[in-house]
């Protein structure tokens, strides 16, 4: 297989603008601001990381690519008057071996762009170079993926609509239970029935503490506690294995935490994420812990709804259909909050 990807180490060089968006030429659905949110500094409901312009592994890594010979160039890094500063990705040919390669040490893998690894490993130029197969997260015969949960961060029960109205059409629910809410009746009814329909019930930790409590210890705890607060209103034997991590941090410390309390996946965000925790794609963690975890980003909270409507909305899930990857979002349950 003479064929591989290669992401660039970082330099010192810098670009002269801190403002700067990635364009991709044949791919007009994949293009990425440097930085851009949808929520406070928290969301970007498009699923895109933070591209910085540092020494870090997440900044552009040189500022002049003209050097480089590239057979073909697949990206323009931009500024905000389209103004091209250098080349982001491309594919260079010799010796019978084609190289991919981004200027950012981590390449696309906080972004839906990631698609761009994947097809050219399995398309580009098949006849001559073959092809490396990949797992989709597309099941095949199918098109497209949806998830969606809500994190119950201060209520539960006022989300029964949105329940009942998924119900209806006969659609999976599912929630993230942060255990430190008093559970009174109608919670727990709801979380039993949402089970009882064919939805889930997951951690959201017990305290919602940021990152999970900042020790390994205290990660445990609030895994295990959270896991024995629903143990006792849930199903017997009802798995409580995998978690939501609050605010979707995940530093190391915590995550031996929750391996120590038996958790075997958790769901984290991309923006926020930490970086050794954060993957493309769904899969076991690539620090060795023996942990699953999957990344996503696209909160369909009112407060975003309210400010842009349904456009950012269909563009993420225009970009996600057309990557062929899940398109997983998410709300709050607020007790004052009217569905």
């Amino acid at each position: 297989m003479n064929k591989k990807t290669h992401f660039e180490k970082n330099t010192t060089q810098k670009l002269e603008v801190d403002v700067f968006s990635i364009n991709y030429l044949h791919t007009p659905y994949l293009n990425r601001e440097s930085e851009r949110y949808d929520f406070t500094d928290e969301w970007n409901n498009l699923g895109y990381g933070k591209i910085r312009n540092d020494v870090t592994k997440w900044s552009i890594s040189i500022s002049s690519t003209s050097h480089i010979n590239f057979t073909h160039v697949l990206a323009h890094v931009v500024d905000r008057n389209k103004n091209i500063l250098c080349d982001y990705c491309g594919i260079i040919e010799k010796n019978n071996t084609a190289t991919l390669w981004f200027n950012r040490e981590v390449g696309p893998i906080d972004g839906v762009d990631y698609y761009i690894v994947e097809d050219f490993l399995t398309n580009y130029k098949i006849e001559k170079l073959g092809s490396q197969p990949i797992l989709s997260e597309i099941p095949f015969g199918y098109k497209s993926a949806v998830t969606m949960r809500i994190d119950c961060d201060e209520e539960i029960a006022s989300g029964r609509k949105l329940f009942e109205l998924y119900n209806k059409k006969n659609i999976p629910f599912s929630l993230a239970i942060k255990t430190s809410i008093p559970f009174s009746f109608e919670h727990i009814k709801m979380m039993n029935d949402v089970i009882n329909s064919g939805g889930a019930v997951v951690s959201h930790s017990h305290s919602h503490a940021n990152n999970w409590g900042n020790t390994r210890e205290q990660a445990k705890w609030e895994a295990e506690t959270a896991k024995a607060s629903l143990k006792k209103i849930l199903p017997k034997n009802y798995s409580l294995d995998y978690v939501v991590s609050p605010f979707h941090q995940n530093p190391k410390r915590s995550l031996d935490g929750l391996v120590d309390a038996g958790i075997k996946g958790f769901i984290g965000g991309i923006i926020k994420n930490d970086p050794d925790y954060l993957q493309a794609r769904a899969g076991y963690v690539t620090t060795k812990e023996d942990i699953f975890t999957h990344s996503q980003q696209c909160m369909f909270h009112g407060d975003c709804f309210h400010d842009t409507g349904l456009d950012i909305y269909k563009k993420s899930y225009k970009n996600h259909y057309n990557t062929n990857t899940f398109f997983g979002f998410l709300d709050h349950p607020f007790s004052n909050y009217k569905y």
